[in-house]
């Protein structure tokens, strides 16, 4: 999912010691003191998230080859942000993507290559991330990107096109693409109310389209992560200690909700490819 430095708003290190008063520009068209002190409000909750004193961590690496050498082999290539690259864990092994790939590993050769980094935005998985992706090959992609636009104010229209262009774009090396949607970040511990409100709308809104890509595009998929995730993720034992990324239990909530999908597009891919032979 997710980066840290959120949301879009940006505030001065140092806070001015009133909130400022309504603009005359805007008591003329109508802006209600209101919500121009619940805009102030939230530009303070902003400045508060992203300044809090709470521990950072380094992102991991998830690549890695499981399973019996003898077992048909199947590559799948991991696109996105930092709900892949998983900030916060001590052992890339607790990776939801590395538990899928354990249990794939009874019937099939598994290699996880990386090109996820932590922060991406949708902008950027399509301009550093699909090249690469590409160059090599792959059986099945799985992507999950969304979140940082989502907190930091990306346009979604514009979000929708470049998932689109990343999709078809991969649907040219891979034999299926995986799009993970969208989780509600508005859960978090460390976003307080009422950013966390919006946050979870925004989120609502990413989800929405990766759900319409997935129905546009052949051979795309979407896991159902936010269906089956969302109210467990309400419990605050799901994340590191930086309130925010998932510690190793939340990332086998995510493993639990994208394994029948990412297993039933690698059987899929296996079998059609042992049959063109």
């Amino acid at each position: 999912m997710h980066d840290v430095r959120l949301p879009a708003i940006r505030l001065p290190k140092r806070l001015p010691t009133r909130l400022p008063k309504a603009s005359p520009r805007a008591v003329a068209l109508g802006v209600p003191a209101a919500a121009v002190g619940a805009m102030a409000a939230v530009g303070v909750q902003a400045w508060y998230v992203a300044n809090r004193n709470l521990p950072e961590f380094e992102e991991l690496d998830p690549s890695g080859t499981f399973g019996d050498p003898q077992l048909p082999p199947v590559r799948i290539t991991m696109l996105g942000d930092s709900s892949i690259t998983a900030p916060g864990l001590d052992d890339p092994d607790d990776i939801w993507i590395r538990q899928i790939a354990r249990r794939l590993a009874t019937s099939y050769r598994v290699e996880i290559v990386n090109h996820a980094k932590s922060g991406a935005r949708a902008r950027d998985v399509f301009e550093n991330q699909v090249g690469p992706a590409t160059a090599e090959r792959g059986d099945v992609a799985v992507v999950s990107v969304g979140a940082n636009d989502a907190v930091r104010g990306t346009s979604m229209s514009l979000v929708e096109l470049l998932i689109e262009e990343i999709v078809t774009e991969l649907r040219l090396h891979h034999a299926a693409v995986v799009l993970c949607g969208v989780g509600d970040l508005g859960d978090c511990p460390r976003l307080p109310f009422p950013l966390a409100a919006i946050a979870g709308e925004r989120c609502r809104a990413a989800n929405s389209v990766h759900e319409r890509v997935a129905e546009r595009v052949d051979g795309v998929v979407r896991a159902p992560l936010r269906e089956e995730c969302t109210e467990r993720f309400r419990d605050p034992g799901l994340y590191s200690p930086d309130l925010f990324h998932p510690n190793a239990e939340g990332h086998a909530v995510w493993a639990d909700a994208a394994f029948p999908v990412i297993a039933d597009a690698v059987r899929t891919t296996v079998r059609d490819r042992s049959a063109a032979r």
